[in-house]
């Protein structure tokens, strides 16, 4: 893993990259940690290099900024954050420009290696989901798809200039991105905040994306509840059973305390991987099959 630093009108900016050797163009994927994470943390909770080894794609692992970006990072005083368009963890909202700075690290991944134009995808966990919604928003014509994991769709000023296919995970026990909003205790300065509901987050979404805003709801599956919202490309999303705050089929080091429990239901890192590399081929084609399925199911 080669850690790669920027100059950007915030500051240095640095990202981690790994990419296999190959006389191909490689696909490229972006994960976004959380608040408080880092790329270090996020890879080894999620296995994302490892899955990048064995299935030969690039892999792009950027950090947010700080608030005080003359002090260390520290997860509960001065976390790595992404400018999501959420007031943040502080309160305080974020006046990074992450968009610009999330393109130029595709345009730098992309002068050091071939990658692969269109098989460009992101992903992210809570903040980072968060910031990969905005993320779309901004720069739709250059992704292929995205994976929010955990986290809501915040910026509603930038909505993408055309459909993205979208897979959304989240725990039914998620005490911090509760599925019905309200009031949330943050780990941050332990003040109250209020969230919104997981599904009007994602029904915005699916509106802007050119979907039907009301799911086709099919039934579960080893814990795993699957929606999908109708359109010109597959919104699909993946409700689990008992997981708490954590990346599914992750290590789980979030404390039970402050994120609920974990759960290996799920691997969301091979799943996510499988949707990427299936959005990249026919997707009306796989959206008539998903829809399909749920159809039957219900």
């Amino acid at each position: 893993m080669e850690r790669i630093h920027l100059p950007t009108a915030d500051g240095p900016r640095a990202y981690s990259l790994f990419a296999p050797s190959s006389p191909h163009p490689l696909p490229l994927v972006l994960f976004l940690h959380g608040a408080g994470g880092s790329a270090e943390w996020a890879d080894e909770e999620t296995g994302w290099s490892r899955l990048a080894a064995s299935e030969r794609f690039a892999l792009a692992l950027p950090e947010g900024l700080p608030p005080d970006p003359a002090k260390p990072p520290k997860f509960l005083t001065n976390p790595l954050r992404w400018n999501d368009g959420s007031p943040g963890p502080t309160g305080l909202p974020s006046t990074a420009d992450d968009v610009a700075f999330l393109a130029r690290v595709i345009e730098d991944v992309s002068q050091r290696i071939r990658v692969d134009p269109a098989r460009i995808y992101t992903t992210g966990f809570s903040n980072g989901a968060g910031m990969t919604f905005r993320l779309a928003g901004g720069l739709a014509g250059k992704l292929a798809a995205i994976a929010p994991v955990a986290g809501l769709f915040w910026c509603r000023e930038t909505m993408p200039a055309r459909p993205v296919p979208t897979l959304y995970m989240i725990g039914d026990a998620d005490p911090l991105v509760p599925w019905r909003g309200g009031r949330v205790r943050s780990p941050w300065l332990h003040r109250l905040v209020s969230k919104p509901s997981v599904p009007e987050s994602l029904e915005t979404w699916a509106a802007a994306n050119g979907c039907v805003a009301v799911p086709l709801v099919g039934s579960s599956s080893r814990g795993v509840r699957v929606e999908v919202y109708p359109g010109p490309v597959e919104c699909r999303v993946q409700v689990i059973a008992g997981l708490g705050h954590h990346w599914p089929g992750g290590l789980g080091r979030l404390t039970p305390k402050l994120a609920g429990p974990p759960s290996n239901a799920l691997d969301a890192t091979a799943e996510i991987w499988r949707f990427f590399k299936n959005s990249s081929n026919d997707k009306s084609e796989g959206l008539g099959s998903s829809n399909s399925e749920l159809t039957e199911s219900i």
